[in-house]
């Protein structure tokens, strides 16, 4: 932030001294603020705006006209300069950390991307996911990026209606789930669940299922379904379809507490910029750093965690129970990987302190410099 307000003082004349002033500057000339966060991270694109806005008043206004990017490029922009360097920490309750380097998620991303072509899906095709925090779910909605797929995504713990409440309505032609996965130290077979969930999506032609158990430990899986492993198996070049600014990345949905989930769609160029933003900025995410979410694949958060990427950190994902071995599970990842950050509701917090835990005596974190707490309001013993 410090630096950023120095660029800006460079860039514009003007004196910064302190976040109020870059605050009220931010405000008072929004156009010249967005496309400084545009230069100073340096967005990846191929074409340029002719303005970053159509025009000052907003609601209504266009926002970076004329430009064409692509989201899952800039998240795999550190591909090209730290390829061996570590990209994504899977962690599981039982099993090994699964490592992906950035040239390893970058040809994972190539290789989903390119099958998702061969199947004619492209800009604007919905590509769904009933998935766990893993890995493969990042590669799932970079690779649906890539293509300019749209990109949704639910827990795992989410039954046939639930899933049918936010998928139905968007019409998914590719459907990614699991074989099974391990939760409270328990493995959970999805494989009874396909049929289920193909007769509420009657829309999805293709299912994918990422392998994580064991072959003895699920069920069949259908012959019509293709394998991740076997699709990631496969070389391709990485291809990054170039979009409007506005063309839709993702959908998220309410609550669901008055009716049925809403769809909310965010773009690829607005989210590039406000997680640049938020995460750069405000979070002080960069190369050097790990972070971490407490999060589940539903909450939007699961999608700032993989935003993440874009400042060129390490994240880590984790699918199994948030009280698995204690309490301070969460933390325990926190201090074991050495994050630099950690995000979480508060309810994770609350429950730890509750616990009697004493976080900062079973567990070393010299490398942990913020925590951000959101969901709810953190109660002040907490």
């Amino acid at each position: 932030m410090y630096d950023f307000a120095r660029w800006i003082e460079e860039e514009h004349d003007c004196e910064l001294p302190d976040f109020p002033a870059l605050h009220s500057w931010s405000v008072e000339s929004s156009s010249e603020f967005w496309q400084g966060i545009w230069d100073y991270f340096g967005v990846v694109s191929s074409s340029s705006a002719h303005q970053p806005m159509s025009d000052e008043g907003m609601p209504g206004t266009h926002w970076f006209p004329g430009a064409t990017l692509n989201y899952a490029e800039n998240s795999l922009s550190a591909a090209a300069t730290r390829p061996d360097e570590v990209a994504i920490i899977g962690e599981h309750e039982t099993g090994q950390p699964q490592i992906l380097t950035w040239s390893q998620l970058e040809a994972q991303v190539a290789s989903v991307a390119s099958w998702l072509r061969d199947l004619g899906i492209g800009p604007g095709d919905r590509v769904a996911g009933v998935l766990p925090n893993i890995p493969q779910t990042a590669v799932a909605l970079l690779a649906a990026a890539s293509v300019g797929a749209v990109w949704s995504v639910v827990n795992t713990d989410f039954g046939p209606g639930g899933v049918a409440d936010r998928f139905a309505q968007i019409e998914p032609k590719v459907l990614f789930t699991v074989d099974g996965y391990e939760f409270g130290g328990k493995l959970r077979d999805m494989t009874g669940s396909y049929r289920a969930l193909r007769e509420v999506l009657p829309s999805v032609e293709h299912l994918i299922v990422v392998d994580q158990l064991p072959p003895e430990s699920v069920g069949d899986i259908p012959e019509d379904a293709m394998r991740y492993s076997d699709i990631v198996a496969s070389h391709a070049e990485p291809v990054y379809e170039q979009v409007p600014f506005e063309h839709p990345l993702w959908i998220l949905y309410s609550s669901g507490t008055t009716g049925k989930p809403k769809g909310i769609v965010h773009s690829h160029g607005g989210v590039v910029l406000e997680f640049l933003k938020a995460l750069g900025l405000h979070a002080n995410l960069g190369p050097t750093d790990t972070a971490y979410f407490a999060v589940a694949t539903t909450w939007m958060v699961w999608n700032m965690l993989v935003g993440i990427l874009l400042t060129g950190s390490t994240i880590i994902t984790y699918d199994g129970a948030p009280t698995f071995g204690g309490a301070q599970k969460s933390l325990s990842l926190v201090a074991q990987n050495k994050a630099t950050f950690f995000g979480t509701g508060a309810g994770v917090l609350t429950m730890v302190e509750r616990s009697g835990v004493v976080p900062n005596v079973q567990e070393d974190f010299s490398a942990l410099r913020s925590i951000l707490v959101t969901g709810s309001p953190l109660p002040d013993s907490t």
